[in-house]
């Protein structure tokens, strides 16, 4: 290799590889004692087609960015996967309960049917109870109550207790929480998420054939051609990524 050859092959790297412009080219030159050269002679050497191995290592170089994408998207694929596993909420839990009134404070002491609570498997219990719901029958002892002392509704009708086997009123009460209840739309989310990073993960991940457009000035181009055979192995690759991934 000539010196010029040798010089021309440097600028070459210079600016492809490491993206200097030809001024800072001369500038690099005059730094490590190659010469001192006017930028125009930069521009020239810059003009000349490159050299195999430089493209090698130009190809080399993004095939090395797309894997660093690939590993990237790899990351927030595992991510949105995670997220959707722990995509829950808590869920509260409704039923049916008495609804209950309270002795005023300035109220005289009441007298009013003491009541029960109905157990699940009691034919009492309304068709449209369930377990969770509280259900409760008036009985035939009375209860007397002080102020400030609750009773369900109903245990004192017209001025008098109750009459036994009947029930108060009712209503609906959050009476807990369930913990960690699938979410379906932050699921649905997380999904969504996934497939958007698996197809980014596969188009850098394809088969491609590699234009390198090379421009003095301007930054290093490359056009992306995959063919129909490529695109079908790259497809299958990654469905083999996926089922690994998924094991």
């Amino acid at each position: 290799m000539s010196t010029r050859e040798y010089r021309v092959t440097l600028a070459l790297k210079y600016h492809h590889l490491d993206n200097l412009s030809p001024k800072e080219i001369r500038d690099r030159f005059e730094r490590e004692g190659v010469g001192d050269y006017a930028v125009s002679t930069i521009r020239d050497y810059l003009n000349e087609a490159p050299a195999d191995e430089i493209l090698e290592q130009i190809e080399q170089q993004h095939a090395n960015v797309r894997l660093q994408s690939a590993e990237r998207y790899e990351q927030l694929y595992q991510r949105a996967r995670k997220a959707e596993h722990e995509a829950t909420r808590d869920e509260p839990i409704q039923a049916v309960v008495p609804r209950m009134d309270t002795v005023g404070q300035n109220e005289e002491p009441l007298r009013v049917a003491d009541w029960k609570r109905v157990p699940p498997d009691d034919d009492r219990r309304p068709e449209w109870a369930d377990e969770r719901d509280t259900i409760v029958v008036f009985v035939d002892d009375v209860r007397h109550l002080e102020a400030g002392q609750e009773y369900p509704v109903g245990a004192r009708r017209a001025g008098q207790p109750a009459r036994p086997g009947t029930q108060p009123e009712y209503r609906k009460a959050t009476v807990g929480v369930e913990r960690d209840v699938d979410d379906p739309k932050g699921q649905a989310m997380a999904r969504q998420e996934q497939a958007k990073y698996q197809e980014q993960k596969g188009d850098v991940l394809g088969i491609y054939s590699t234009d390198v457009n090379l421009s003095v000035d301007g930054e290093v181009e490359t056009i992306h051609k995959l063919g129909e055979s490529e695109r079908e192995l790259a497809l299958k690759t990654l469905r083999e990524m996926q089922e690994a991934e998924s094991e």
